[in-house]
């Protein structure tokens, strides 16, 4: 069974109250940035286990375990100017009480809460709107379907880390509209804008961003 399908199957038991019998387990990826060599937190919401993927940082911003990057109940922390993509793993269903992690009070920290469950629920959803239009499409279309997934997991990872990128330069950073998505060398392209609230007005950046081999990065922000 497919990756997609064993997604829904897991979904529709859960919905149904009823348990799956095997988890659903896939590794994820989230980049998390020290703001000015300060502590910040980016959300997690898998109880799993938590690796340093690949360090964008450099110098005095060395990412090391227990000292400048660590998991505690709010997610993923990083400090001292660390700023690194890591490796989630991803186990089915949130914490043992049912519960979402404690990301404080800070317009920075409910921003992120509220982004990572709109991708983790997009997902969900579109696994299973992917499920479901499988059924009556011949074999030969699982290759369109592939792709129409790999893009929007795409869009997803370059909308995080627009948001990342501006969380620096303001308050309440978001996602005003994607523009294009373009397959090419094997990855996607993907561009759009994004904004942040920098005092009384609002600021909107057009970027650009690059998604391979599991990785976003962006190529352009102005």
């Amino acid at each position: 069974m497919r990756p997609v399908l064993l997604i829904a199957a897991a979904a529709t038991a859960t919905v149904a109250g009823v348990a799956p019998p095997v988890p659903a387990r896939a590794d994820s990826y989230v980049t998390c940035a020290s703001q000015d060599y300060r502590r910040s937190w980016c959300p997690v919401y898998s109880p799993g286990r938590v690796w340093l993927d690949r360090q964008y940082s450099s110098g005095r911003g060395a990412c090391i375990e227990g000292s400048t990057w660590g998991r505690d109940r709010r997610g993923i922390w990083v400090d001292g100017g660390c700023r690194a993509r890591f490796r989630v793993e991803d186990r089915y269903g949130y914490y043992p009480d049912n519960s979402y992690p404690d990301y404080g009070s800070s317009k920075k920290d409910d921003t992120g809460a509220l982004i990572g469950g709109l991708i983790l629920g997009g997902l969900v959803v579109g696994a299973i709107a992917a499920a479901n239009s499988d059924k009556d499409k011949p074999s030969s279309g699982s290759s369109s379907s592939s792709s129409s997934s790999s893009s929007g997991v795409a869009v997803e990872a370059c909308r995080l880390e627009a948001v990342n990128r501006v969380s620096a330069y303001g308050q309440r950073p978001r996602i005003d509209r994607i523009t294009t998505t373009t397959a090419s060398s094997g990855g996607w392209t993907v561009q759009g804008y994004v904004s942040v609230d920098a005092g009384p007005k609002a600021v909107s950046y057009a970027f650009t961003c690059r998604y391979d081999n599991g990785a976003a990065t962006l190529t352009k922000l102005n």
